[in-house]
């Protein structure tokens, strides 16, 4: 590969990751129905060079969204680093979760305009809690279901919470989804005392 070459490549990943960053920012903006031309201005990139990356907005926006839900995944990763027990680090992922949907709603702007699709598609955070409930289940810490089962319901459970946290800003969302987690906890197959506590217990301030 040429030094020309590699210029054009890095040039054009940059468009690209620019096209991405400025849709990911206007889905958290709830602005969705953006037109090309105003997605373009944000990333600060030439109008004619869009479709260059991408067939539609559509394309776009969904590639936002998984980009998006993927670098979710990794601060989730890096929030339950060292955790050895399944049901410990399912019920830290859910619950910073929940409270991300109080504070940061905007950083899960795009996890609502998936909606369930996120629960299937191979990438961003269905991977990362498939195999935690996997984990879970081959450890005798959850039922022995079928782990994408057990993903439908509690991912389901999770987008409801989101979905109302952000409806309903009088609802205390720390205390609502600390008890979202515990009944997720049990439903999983975890005692209720011990669900109580790991969906109780403060978390590290670090998260």
């Amino acid at each position: 590969m040429t030094a020309t070459t590699t210029g054009q490549a890095k040039r054009r990943q940059r468009t690209h990751d620019a096209l991405v960053e400025a849709a990911a920012a206007l889905l958290g903006e709830g602005r969705t129905h953006a037109t090309i031309e105003e997605i373009t201005t944000r990333a600060r990139v030439g109008f004619g060079s869009f479709h260059n990356h991408f067939a539609s907005r559509e394309d776009l926006f969904r590639e936002a969204v998984l980009a998006t839900l993927e670098n979710f995944g990794t601060l989730l990763t890096a929030a339950t680093a060292g955790i050895e027990d399944p049901a410990e680090r399912f019920a830290r992922s859910f619950r910073l979760c929940g409270r991300l949907a109080v504070s940061s709603p905007e950083l899960l702007a795009p996890l609502e305009t998936i909606g369930t699709e996120a629960l299937v598609v191979d990438r961003g955070l269905h991977p990362l809690a498939l195999a935690d409930l996997r984990r879970g289940v081959e450890a005798g810490r959850f039922v022995d279901v079928d782990p994408e089962l057990l993903l439908a319901s509690a991912g389901g459970a999770l987008l409801g919470l989101i979905r109302l946290l952000g409806h309903d800003r009088a609802i205390d969302g720390i205390a609502a989804t600390d008890a979202v987690t515990e009944r997720v906890l049990c439903l999983l197959g975890v005692a209720p005392q011990e669900a109580h506590i790991l969906a109780t217990t403060p978390l590290p301030l670090s998260t």
